[in-house]
């Protein structure tokens, strides 16, 4: 996977946690608190996590009419995926929200689609791929601002399975390593599928860069 070197660019990830917090509460969405038995606790939170992040209908749920056009929930394709199609899909698709992201094709010996999440600070998720299966990605924060980086790999390698559809790992873009979360889908994947998992990338992304992180500490 081509890596531009624009990759770390862009707010911290304090500051797209507090931008992504303001969105929510523009949209009219709150917090709910809920006492579960401990067993239970991952369960619920990935279920209501999925009910949001699939939902074409948008995190405000206002929009009970089914999306209708060419590249819909229902549109399983016959060939492989590209880049370019990828960009145009997601361009044209009525699945997303108004202004949810934007796309725009880095062209280079492998083109990657770099997408703009505008509900999540900004946060920008890069796309490429390959001969089997398209990877999605999201640089966290530099690997040298990490405080006890030992410690904490092997804690992120613990809480991978709480973190859902996504993985973790260390990325080098301009000579410096970065944390970075990333997912993996089939080639002839649906478009919705690829929507849900943009937008569950990008809520992993904001939750590694606050809850993870705080619980690590709190922890140290």
């Amino acid at each position: 996977m081509r890596r531009p070197e624009d990759k770390a660019a862009g707010p911290s990830p304090a500051e797209r946690t507090r931008q992504w917090r303001a969105e929510r509460q523009r949209l009219g969405l709150v917090k709910l608190e809920l006492w579960v038995p401990p067993g239970a606790k991952s369960d619920i939170q990935a279920a209501a996590r999925a009910i949001i992040t699939a939902s074409s209908r948008g995190p405000a749920l206002l929009n009970n009419v089914p999306p209708q056009g060419s590249f819909q929930m229902d549109h399983v394709i016959d060939t492989d995926w590209s880049v370019k199609s990828l960009s145009q899909a997601l361009a044209e698709t009525k699945l997303l929200r108004a202004g949810e992201l934007t796309v725009r094709v880095l062209e280079g010996a492998e083109p990657v689609l770099q997408i703009t999440m505008h509900e999540f600070g900004d946060l920008p998720i890069f796309l490429s791929v390959g001969a089997e299966q398209i990877v999605v990605s999201a640089l966290l924060w530099p690997v040298d601002e990490q405080k006890d980086q030992a410690r904490f790999n092997v804690f992120l390698l613990k809480a991978q399975k709480l973190v859902p559809l996504s993985n973790f790992g260390i990325t080098t873009v301009a000579g410096r390593d970065y944390y970075e979360l990333f997912g993996e889908l089939s080639c002839k994947t649906t478009l919705q599928t690829v929507i849900i998992e943009l937008r569950m990338l990008a809520e992993n992304a904001i939750r590694a860069a606050s809850d993870l992180r705080d619980n690590f500490n709190a922890g140290a």
